[in-house]
């Protein structure tokens, strides 16, 4: 008790803050922050969540135990305030002095070099990285400890540490204070149990922090004692679980959260921060730390802060001098630890955001923190497979396979280290140049601990055997090389037998063997290749042809080499015969060069060329192009030299055909390279007759050739036309002579003269059109300028010769109603505009005719324009606009029917066709163009007719629909529809007069409906009427109709229904305007009624009233309302109605009482 009174002060230090447990500046906060990680938040949310709700349940908690500790010394010291302030105030400057000394060095004890600031003084590194012992490490921690945390841990078990609390001590220290009071007053012996329950409250506080800080050091001992025994994990995790339930500090209480981030916290960075700081690689660092995490039972968020404050620790040793490779080990090494330490942390994000905030203190990019962390795992790894080249047991394997997840290796990377380690074993193994003894054993064991499959192993053995065997090949095939022609198949077994058998000395399969020689004597194969290629481009063909024989004497002898290895190994179907994979342009010129030499003859024990195609593995398509660059000038040599012989000796080629066809046998050329080399020699045999008139007997010599060489004419036909167009172009020019008209002996010569030309006849008539065109072309430029002296004005002509350079002076008679200067040697017809045209269109037809442009057995006068255009095989309509060549031809069509003169009429309308088909004109356009011609004049004839007369008279429409069809030769329809078109334009503009009138009568809808009817017209859809007008026109008619008193009322109905589909308008339409009517009228007679009798008319308002009566009657019929305001009394309407019975004449007495109800007289 007495020490309990003596450690007050500093229980008093402890309880008003003046003795933190971990300075403020290096506390780390537990809220977790995700910002700038690419995290899902789905995953990430419950880990947020739990870390939040932990640091906020943590920091309340810590609050509320601090509140109830300042409530318990408030309460307990109320009463004793006078004599704390007494018993302090002498003494309490000197005791705030000794509790800050305490302070400073109590923590600086505690912490040395745990967790310093960023701005601290580093300690100094050993120049050399000692191993760490954790043992020592926490025995040392342990050392450090406060000396009441050392005393209350060195306590025996028996002891209940609830004893040691506030609830003891408060007692116990009043219940001591009243006793040794020197006064017995009860005044005095309040005051000092008052004293005692300030001191007791006091000490109960220091006893708490103390148990805690006991709880540290009874933790680091354990760790101290069992650390590195073999005691598991669950064992020593236990006895720290008890220990900290003995302190207060129970595992999974909230409560002890603050001292799980700070008490063991320490511990783990005790032993973070010194493997750091220890040796590069050292294999015990990474399970000496995972020891230590779960034995402490640390989660995530106190390892996360322990790694970053690490990381801090670690840039400010960088601030204070270290660097260079100690720096680079230190940081390799936590960034390792780091990543394995929260490899295991659920969710991933979360071990992401951690190491993303330990890469970020770093400063270290995640892409540079991963290879450096991949390198650390690799050399661990590394070191682990050191030593399965020197001891191979199942203990290995386990170990290996451990170290792998331990150290976090992709599968990939791992498999590919315990290749090369295998490699290494199986390279110890084949040292002595050959397998050991026991090497398949220790390789087969090898290959289970390093856990390759059966191939991956194989394919590692091979890599390190093959370059062995190699060698042995090698030696084979110099010697191969050097008498492979002169080898004998017992010489060659040998060399395979001894392949044989070095590969199985060197513990290969048979495959492998084969496999390694066939690559060995390949190789061989390309260098010679190769050579070969060197030779054929610099040596000459002679060095190269040698080259290539030794190629394929070697490629032979191997080829029996490999047979016989392969009589041994079932598997090796593929590789033989030997051959490799030549350029295709360097193969083709070594192959061409060996069968040149095969054709001439130079070497006949050579192999045949299919042998080095074969080798060389020349596709088809290869081999052909090589041999057809090869035999395709000596075919042209032998075609040459045969014709040259056959003519030379006159001997018909048919009879030296056998002896060139036996030779192109050998060739073996295909067919197309054959008719070109022939194409080829025809053409040069062609080329010495070409831009003349061959004899018959350089025909005859030209066939005999074309025979020889098998072509046929479709194969020559280019060639004659290229050769002899020129000429017989000339000669169509000099048939035809400057008159431009072919007499008919000159056709039959220029078809002779194409036979023998060669040219096939359709060449020939393109040849013959050609110079049609081009005559054409001339013959059209008088017919041009005759058609503008016929159209154009005589200024517009003027200003258009001058542009041409043409000057035609002041004539009055250039503007198409003379010639030329006002000269011509006969005048013109009167009464023929462009006379001049016709006479030169007319000269186009006569040369068209005569020579006969026209293809036979076409139809020139067929609507189809196919088949027309086909009669017509030049036209001259493509050089011209449509526009022009149609008023051409419109002028020729008109003066052709209307021309006077009778033997000009007759020439003309014969010629009239030819000329619309030469300007590109079709039957149905020439019909268009006159149709249209003529409707010029009928419409200038009735627009004169329409002035004179102001209609169209019998004799007028007689003239248009009869006279002028037959006259012009057009249908009657036309002119019919012309006519038709007038008076429909007349008739509008009679309707339009007559709705412009005040008002219309009936008699003028009669005789409109007549002339309507007459020309077979409707008025609703051909007179171009509105809508309004039609209802206007209806409103008249149907008044007439419904006041018509002789009319009943179905006759009626029948007049308004005609006269509604008339009009064209709807049922609805019209039914809406005979309503409006019948009431608008009805109205009209009434007021017309009052004013008759207001003017003393009785009879004028009878008459009006009996008009109200009819039409009343039959809207009533009609089922029409007559509820309207009548503009009239209810009392003059009475008297109307009065009135009209009073002077009613006739059969009929009025009907009163439809009028009163009509009116609306009758009350209901």
């Amino acid at each position: 008790m007495a020490a309990f009174v003596a450690l007050a002060p500093t229980a008093v230090a402890l309880e008003l803050g003046l003795l933190p447990a971990i300075p403020q500046d290096l506390r780390l906060s537990r809220r977790p922050h995700f910002a700038g990680k690419a995290v899902d938040a789905r995953a990430a949310r419950p880990a947020i969540q739990r870390k939040s709700d932990r640091s906020s349940e943590g920091s309340k908690l810590s609050r509320s135990g601090t509140g109830e500790h300042e409530e318990a010394a408030s309460s307990a010291s109320r009463g004793a305030l006078a004599v704390l302030a007494v018993s302090v105030v002498c003494s309490g400057r000197a005791a705030l002095r000794r509790v800050r000394t305490r302070r400073d060095r109590g923590w600086k004890a505690l912490r040395p070099a745990s967790a310093p600031t960023l701005t601290a003084t580093a300690p100094t590194v050993p120049s050399v990285p000692q191993t760490v012992k954790p043992s020592e490490l926490f025995e040392e921690f342990s050392q450090r400890s406060k000396a009441a945390a050392k005393v209350l841990a060195g306590l025996p078990d028996v002891l209940p540490m609830p004893l040691l609390s506030v609830y003891t001590a408060l007692p116990a220290l009043s219940v001591l204070a009243a006793l040794l009071c020197p006064s017995s007053t009860r005044l005095a012996r309040g005051l000092a149990a008052a004293l005692g329950c300030l001191v007791g409250t006091m000490a109960g506080a220091f006893l708490k922090q103390a148990k805690k800080d006991a709880a540290s050091c009874s933790i680091a001992r354990l760790l101290a004692d069992h650390m590195q025994e073999a005691m598991s994990v669950a064992e020593l995790r236990e006895l720290i679980h008890g220990r900290r339930r003995r302190f207060g500090v129970p595992a999974g209480a909230h409560i002890c959260e603050d001292w799980e981030s700070t008490d063991l916290q320490q511990i783990y960075e005790v032993l973070l921060n010194k493997l750091v700081e220890g040796p590069e690689h050292d294999p015990f660092d990474l399970p000496a730390l995972q020891r230590l995490k779960a034995a402490l039972d640390l989660d995530g968020i106190v390892v996360g802060n322990a790694h970053r404050h690490a990381a801090q620790l670690l840039v400010s040793r960088g601030y204070s001098g270290l660097e260079g490779e100690p720096m680079r080990v230190a940081t390799d090494k936590l960034l390792f630890l780091s990543e394995r330490a929260f490899a295991d942390e659920e969710p991933e994000e979360a071990g992401r955001y951690e190491m993303g905030r330990l890469c970020k203190v770093l400063q270290i990019s995640e892409k540079e923190a991963a290879e450096r962390i991949g390198a650390v795992s690799r050399a661990l790894y590394q070191q682990n497979l050191t030593a399965v080249v020197d001891k191979v047991d199942a203990h290995t394997g386990e170990a290996l396979a451990g170290a792998k997840a331990a150290f976090g290796l992709a599968g990939d990377e791992a498999e590919r280290m315990n290749v090369d380690t295998y490699r290494q074993i199986a390279a110890d193994q084949l040292s002595s140049g050959r397998l050991a003894p026991d090497g398949k054993t220790t390789l087969e064991r090898a290959r289970g601990v390093l856990q390759l499959g059966e191939r991956a192993a194989t394919a590692a053995f091979i890599a390190v055997a093959t370059p062995i065997l190699r060698k042995d090949v090698d030696e084979v095939t110099s010697s191969l090389q050097n008498q492979a022609s002169s080898s004998s198949a017992e010489s060659l077994k040998t060399f395979s037998e001894k392949l044989a058998s070095r590969g199985e000395e060197l513990g290969l399969s048979h495959h492998a063997t084969f496999c390694c020689v066939r690559e060995g004597m390949l190789d061989t194969l390309r260098s010679q290749y190769s050579g070969a290629c060197k030779d054929a481009r610099i040596n000459g063909p002679e060095k190269a042809l040698v080259s290539l024989d030794k190629l394929i004497a070697f490629a032979k002898a191997a080829d029996v080499v490999l047979d016989k290895l392969k009589a041994s190994d079932a598997t090796a179907d593929e590789g033989l015969p030997l051959t490799l994979t030549a350029d295709p342009l360097s193969g083709r010129r070594l192959y061409s060069l060996y069968l040149e030499r095969s054709f001439s003859g130079e070497a006949p024990n050579a192999s045949s060329p299919d042998e080095l195609a074969r080798i060389l593995e020349l596709s088809e398509a290869d081999e052909e192009t090589a041999r057809v660059e090869t035999c395709q000038p000596r075919l042209r040599e032998l075609y040459e030299a045969t014709i040259e012989k056959a003519e030379a000796s006159g001997t018909p080629l048919a009879q030296l055909k056998p002896d060139v066809s036996e030779q192109m046998a050998k060739f073996r050329m295909p067919f197309e390279a054959v008719e070109e080399t022939a194409i080829e020699v025809y053409k040069a045999r062609l080329a010495k007759l070409e831009g003349r008139i061959i004899k018959a007997s350089e025909q005859e010599a030209l066939q005999a050739a074309r025979g020889f060489l098998e072509l046929d004419r479709s194969s020559v036909r280019r060639l004659h036309l290229k050769a002899f167009a020129g000429t017989y172009e000339q000669s169509v020019n000099e048939a035809m002579g400057r008159s431009g008209i072919m007499p008919p002996e000159a056709s039959e010569a220029l078809a002779q003269l194409g036979e023998r030309l060669g040219l096939e006849s359709e060449d020939a008539e393109k040849i013959f059109h050609g110079v049609v065109e081009d005559r054409l072309r001339d013959l059209m430029v008088p017919v041009r300028d005759a058609w503008e002296e016929a159209t154009y004005t005589k200024e517009a002509l003027i200003q258009l010769n001058k542009e041409r350079g043409k000057d035609l002076g002041d004539d009055p008679y250039s503007d198409g109603t003379g010639g030329d200067l006002g000269i011509k040697d006969s005048p013109p017809l009167e009464g023929v505009r462009g006379f001049k045209l016709m006479e030169e269109l007319t000269k186009v037809a006569d040369f068209y005719t005569r020579n006969k442009v026209f293809r036979e057995g076409a139809d020139e006068k067929s609507d189809d324009e196919d088949a027309w255009a086909t009669a017509y095989p030049v036209q001259v309509g493509k050089w011209i606009e449509d526009k022009n060549k149609e008023e051409m031809f419109g002028i020729y069509a008109w003066n052709a029917v209307t021309c006077q003169d009778t033997a000009s009429r007759e020439k003309w309308t014969n010629s009239k066709e030819t000329v619309g088909g030469v300007l590109g004109l079709s039957p149905k356009m020439q019909k268009k163009v006159l149709v249209r011609m003529v409707s010029r004049w009928c419409n200038m004839f009735i627009k004169n007719k329409i002035q004179e007369q102001g209609e169209l008279s019998k004799d007028d429409i007689s003239t248009l629909t009869d006279w002028v069809p037959m006259f012009f030769g057009i249908e009657k329809d036309v002119t019919k529809d012309m006519v038709q078109a007038t008076n429909k334009g007349i008739i509008q503009s009679k309707v339009l007069a007559l709705l412009n009138k005040p008002s219309v009568t009936p008699e003028d809808l009669v005789e409109l409906r007549k002339e309507v009817d007459a020309w077979e017209l409707e008025i609703s859809k051909d007179l171009e009427l509105s809508r309004p007008q039609l209802r206007s026109l209806f409103r008249v008619e149907v008044a007439s109709v419904l006041e018509d008193p002789d009319l009943n009322d179905e006759q009626k109905v029948d007049g308004v229904e005609a006269s509604r589909e008339a009009f064209g308008l709807a049922e609805k339409e019209a039914m809406d305007e005979m309503r409006d009517l019948i009431k608008a009228r009805c109205q009209a007679c009434l007021v017309n009624a009052l004013g008759d009798l207001m003017q003393e008319k009785q009879a004028a308002a009878v008459a009006q009233m009996q008009r109200l009566e009819l039409l009343a009657a039959f809207g009533e019929s009609a089922g029409i309302q007559f509820q309207q305001d009548w503009d009239v009394s209810p009392a003059m309407r009475q008297k109307l109605i009065k009135t009209y019975v009073a002077g009613a004449e006739g059969k009929k007495a009025p009907d009163v009482r439809l009028l009163e109800r009509v009116l609306d007289l009758v009350t209901a």
